[in-house]
């Protein structure tokens, strides 16, 4: 009986050296700002929100999502733009003088009854590709 369960214990330990050595190891890419200094790093391709996650440094408590800009509304359709509300975080500077939101992509002329989930991926990807015409680099 114990030889069986050696030899079982034998084959099991073959098998997982095995699937250790043929498991391809995924490249880490990295985001890097317009100065080319590394800001994250991803073990797979980000997601839009990921990116803006990490170019933008939000924390814990700040916010990011799609706000109407009546700036640019045009008679019945609102404007959206994807906006960040950063957290007050008591006892530090603030990182911006103006109150309100950070608006981080362009406008984008939404039509009533648009869905939601759509508009805040075309503002996303809109934001992502700001963030590239501006020097940003996902490196890897």
């Amino acid at each position: 009986m114990s030889a069986r369960l050696a030899q079982f214990d034998s084959l099991l330990t073959r098998r997982r050296a095995a699937h250790g050595t043929t498991a391809p190891t995924q490249p880490l890419r990295t985001l890097r700002d317009p100065w080319g200094e590394p800001v994250a790093e991803f073990s797979r391709f980000p997601s839009d929100l990921e990116l803006l996650k990490a170019a933008h440094r939000l924390q814990g408590d700040d916010w990011i999502g799609p706000l109407a800009d009546d700036a640019h509304a045009q008679r019945l359709n609102a404007a959206w733009r994807l906006a960040l509300l950063r957290a007050d975080r008591h006892g530090q500077a603030r990182v911006s003088r103006e109150v309100g939101p950070q608006w981080i992509s362009a406008p984008h002329a939404a039509r009533p009854g648009e869905r939601p989930a759509e508009l805040r991926r075309a503002l996303q990807a809109a934001a992502v590709r700001q963030l590239w015409q501006s020097g940003w680099k996902l490196v890897g």
